[in-house]
């Protein structure tokens, strides 16, 4: 009966230390684990990495010309960006309301450059958007610039300070997107491949990433070491008591 219990309280143990060292599936961790080595089709998504200008967009637009004096003061507001109004306009000296809704960096160039023609020539024109992503994870939130017209999720995840994907359930992502009057809500799993097929795999200006936290206080929370130190303890004693129990 004693070596009954004892044997007992022995399972028990090897159990639950089983279970702590091992309470988070690496499946859950790693990110589209069920994509092969292959070649994607880019044209796929060629129409999601191209933003477009919308309302509320800030453009950075900078004109230059073989005397930089003439076109100085039409820089003058590049500090603060020009706001693309409800209307899908911004307001530009000596032009008025120009309307660039639905435009691409470079249409909007274009367009800029085509009006200004009859003022000045040999004309630069640069547009760029002053664009961010808004993130919430866990309690602490902030954004993140959007270089070069594009952002992916797996670069914005590089940019989040301290992410640890222990942390956070990488496949319940939430995105919040507003576009042409109409707020969009779309769930993502990151360990799946077809993430990289998703409208949403490029983020655009003033996209809300939120990233659901895992159990508070959890195991699976914890620091690096603490996993480490846990788990080589745990092997040691499910060990110790295997060959304990052998030789009983």
């Amino acid at each position: 009966m004693i070596n009954f219990k004892k044997n007992y309280i022995q399972f028990v143990c090897f159990v639950f230390i089983i279970g702590l060292s091992s309470c988070l599936s690496p499946k859950k961790l790693y990110y589209f684990n069920d994509q092969v080595p292959g070649v994607q089709n880019l044209e796929k998504t060629k129409k999601f990495n191209i933003h477009l200008i919308q309302p509320s967009d800030r453009l950075s637009i900078s004109v230059n010309c073989p005397d930089p004096s003439l076109t100085s003061y039409l820089n003058g507001n590049s500090g603060g960006g020009y706001l693309v109004d409800v209307n899908g306009a911004i307001e530009f000296p000596m032009l008025g309301k120009v309307n660039v809704q639905g435009l691409s960096a470079n249409e909007a160039e274009m367009l800029l450059k085509e009006k200004l023609s009859y003022y000045y020539k040999d004309l630069f024109i640069n547009v760029s958007y002053i664009s961010k992503v808004y993130y919430i994870s866990g309690k602490s939130g902030g954004s993140l610039p959007i270089p070069n017209e594009r952002l992916t999720l797996l670069e914005a995840l590089t940019q989040l300070p301290n992410f640890d994907p222990y942390n956070y359930k990488v496949n319940d992502v939430w995105i919040i997107r507003e576009d042409s009057g109409k707020r969009y809500f779309a769930k993502l799993n990151f360990n799946k491949k077809n993430i990289f097929e998703s409208e949403y795999f490029y983020l655009k200006n003033n996209d809300v990433l939120y990233l659901k936290s895992r159990y508070k206080n959890s195991f699976s929370g914890a620091t690096n070491n603490l996993k480490l130190i846990t788990t080589v303890l745990g092997s040691v004693l499910a060990f110790y008591i295997t060959i304990k129990n052998l030789n009983l």
